[in-house]
């Protein structure tokens, strides 16, 4: 029975929805439905549990016998609700009078973070002497994971890799355990795979604010404990939360609670030189929430001439919306234009709302790629990110944080305190149909999304919590957290490694130093950006630095990997230069590239089906560090022509599936792209970036090739 029959079998015996199915077999929606279509296949560990389930509904057992994955929810996420997360419980949470260390302070010693504070590098170098087994041969068959678990929601980052899809290769590549090193960790999630199967792993990562992500993710507290210091944190401040956030509902007149404002910039007219409330031209309702739309262009109020929205001079934000939830249905969230006394508030909390002293950051922006666009509205310290509400919010929970005593207890509270990031300020984007303003940009939108501090923080606490009930309870192999460079890795000693699984940074993709400087601002400790391997024009990188420093890191991966031993490498650009950089180092790292395979970690944003320069799924090279005896790699197809593999192609082209957007299917470009790269990465291969790469594509489609 193919995938496709397989797949529609299991939902019409259980009844399950797609994303039901998806989330079961640890993979995304896009995937799920690429195979219903015939397009791809499931990685031998989601074949296989494609077979149990389906065994499991044709015995009976329903899914009594389907064991779900560690990563799969419970649901604590959902069970919790109301101003505290329980109300009552067992436990409960110290405070000192004074308030204690910085949290990086108090998790890490000599730049190692770890889960108690007593693993070390030593510790875990020491437990592996003898080299694990690892195999001959590449991994057979592509990877897909979603990112539809609550682990990989507990906290933002620029860019993961789901764990479940992590922990399948480092099942294969280390069948009997071994030592996992991560050189550039980011949010931790190659530790979280390697724990979650028995693995122990050196996670090694530049950022301080990545580190204590990482650390946290990786650390399982007790659930229960976490619960109640969330309740307990909130509780002491239910007077203040009162006071930022009650607005009166306009059906019954009863106090209620403020979810969120909406505010909208005022502009000036490029033509007559008028000022308006964008807000009031610029937003169109539908029929339905879903058909609400913020207008790109529209006439001027006054001189009815088309503007467009991105070149219009902005001035001033005032509050347009406001949401609460009262009258009727407590689940229906209402909204109306701010009352006289909403405004007469706000207008007091910009004003002269109370920050808890010391506890908010007063961090003035330097010169960024991705810093000159809030210094140019205004925002040039990142105090000015956020509201006077939501900073006075944010500060007075930090510091109650720093007031709990346990250390662990303070990392994991402060853990949910940075999962906001950019939700709760200024940077928040509004959208009609909700959903998060976190992007790896500091973008300042026409129309922002004031959130209520509080409720943002108890629905990340749930998700979080969510991930300690279920994949952190699996936790078996330990994990420790290195602040340092990939370049120099000195800790670390020759031949001492099983396995290297990493996700480096893509080239100028995302700028990790800037876009981590609104947590690093709340932590107190930031990058130090000598030795970022990005293209960056501000810090003076461009490609040939960047492979430079690739070259040092690669170079130090392969000096503390063992001899017939695997790097997993996952990679994607749209640049021809990039690639061409990337191949330079792990050639010069010494590595061999014996396969690269598609990782497919789709999600189905928006911006991935509309923007035309983007690529498409990441890959994954799989590099092995030749040893004594240790057969050759086999040699990828070098020089592959892009209209010959178009040809080969030509009976099963990829289409996009349109799951959240509404236009007609069409040939995937970017799974096209990857699985181009994919097939020759040999010395004399020429690169193509994407955008050639996609003109000679359509050439193609629109020639008679059959």
């Amino acid at each position: 029975m193919n995938t496709s029959v397989l797949l529609d079998q299991i939902r019409r015996k259980a009844n399950f929805s797609n994303a039901r199915l998806a989330q079961l077999l640890g993979t995304s929606l896009v995937s799920l439905t690429r195979w219903q279509r015939g397009m791809g296949e499931p990685s031998p560990l989601q074949a296989r549990r494609l077979a149990e389930l389906y065994d499991s509904l044709l015995t009976g057992r329903a899914l009594a016998g389907f064991c779900p994955t560690p990563f799969s929810s419970r649901g604590a996420r959902n069970r919790v609700g109301g101003q505290g997360l329980l109300g009552e419980t067992l436990q409960t949470t110290t405070y000192s009078e004074a308030p204690n260390a910085p949290i990086l302070t108090r998790l890490a010693k000599a730049g190692v973070f770890s889960d108690d504070g007593r693993l070390t590098i030593e510790n875990l170098l020491l437990a592996h002497r003898v080299p694990s087994r690892t195999m001959d041969v590449p991994f057979s068959g592509g990877i897909s994971a979603g990112k539809n678990t609550y682990t990989y929601d507990a906290h933002t980052y620029h860019t993961k890799v789901p764990p479940q899809g992590i922990s399948e290769l480092l099942s294969y590549y280390l069948p009997e355990g071994g030592l996992v090193l991560d050189p550039f960790s980011g949010s931790g999630m190659t530790g979280v795979a390697a724990s979650v199967i028995g693995n122990d792993c050196i996670l090694n990562e530049l950022s301080p604010a990545a580190c204590f992500i990482s650390n946290r993710f990786t650390t399982a507290i007790n659930p229960a404990a976490f619960e109640a210091a969330v309740a307990s944190l909130m509780t002491g401040l239910t007077d203040l939360r009162k006071e930022l956030y009650s607005t009166e509902c306009r059906e019954c007149g009863k106090s209620v609670e403020l979810l969120y404002t909406v505010w909208s910039y005022r502009v000036i007219c490029k033509d007559c030189r008028r000022e308006f409330l964008l807000w009031e031209q610029c937003k169109s309702f539908g029929r339905s929430v879903k058909e609400h739309k913020i207008l790109g262009e529209f006439p001027c109020p006054s001189c009815k001439k088309m503007q467009r929205k991105s070149l219009l001079k902005r001035t001033l934000a005032q509050p347009v919306l406001v949401g609460y939830k009262c009258c009727g249905s407590r689940q229906q969230e209402v909204t109306h234009p701010p009352s006289p006394n909403d405004l007469r508030n706000i207008d007091k909390f910009e004003s002269s709302a109370s920050l808890a002293e010391g506890f908010y950051p007063d961090k003035v922006l330097a010169d960024g790629v991705n810093l000159r666009q809030p210094t140019k509205h205004g925002l040039d310290k990142i105090e000015k990110f956020y509201t006077r509400r939501n900073l006075c919010a944010l500060s007075h929970i930090w510091k109650r944080i720093h007031h709990v005593e346990s250390a662990q207890i303070a990392g994991h509270l402060a853990f949910v305190f940075t999962s906001l990031y950019q939700r709760v300020s200024r940077l928040s984007e509004f959208r009609f149909w909700g959903g998060s303003g976190n992007m790896a940009r500091y973008n300042v939108p026409f129309i922002f999304n004031e959130a209520n501090v509080f409720t943002s923080f108890e629905r990340k606490a749930r998700t979080i919590l969510d991930h300690l009930e279920t994949t952190a309870q699996a936790f078996k192999g330990q994990v420790a957290v290195v602040h340092g460079s990939a370049t120099t890795m000195d800790m670390i000693p020759h031949d001492s490694v099983d396995l290297i699984f990493t996700d480096p940074p893509f080239g100028a993709n995302i700028n990790y130093s800037e876009m981590n400087l609104l947590w690093e601002s709340w932590l107190g400790s930031y990058t130090d950006t000598k030795n970022e391997a990005i293209i960056n024009r501000v810090q003076h990188k461009g490609v040939a630095e960047y492979e430079s420093l690739m070259t040092q890191s690669l170079s130090e991966a392969f000096r503390v990997l063992r001899p017939g031993h695997w790097l997993l490498l996952v990679f994607m650009n749209s640049s021809c230069e990039v690639w061409a950089a990337l191949r330079n180092a792990v050639s010069s790292a010494g590595f061999q590239v014996a396969k690269m395979d598609l990782f497919d970690k789709q999600h189905g944003t928006f911006k991935q089906f509309v923007s035309e320069n983007t690529a498409g799924m990441d890959l994954v090279l799989h590099c092995l560090k030749p040893g004594a005896g240790s057969p050759a790699a086999p040699a990828g197809e070098v020089g592959t022509d892009v209209i010959g593999f178009l040809r080969s192609r030509c009976s099963s082209l990829p289409t996009n599936i349109f799951l959240h957007v509404g236009r007609e299917e069409e040939v995937d470009y970017r799974t096209l792209y990857s699985e181009w790269l994919a097939q020759g990465f040999g010395d004399e291969r020429k690169f193509l970036g994407f955008a050639d790469f996609r003109k000679i594509v359509d050439v193609w489609l629109n020639e008679d090739h059959q």
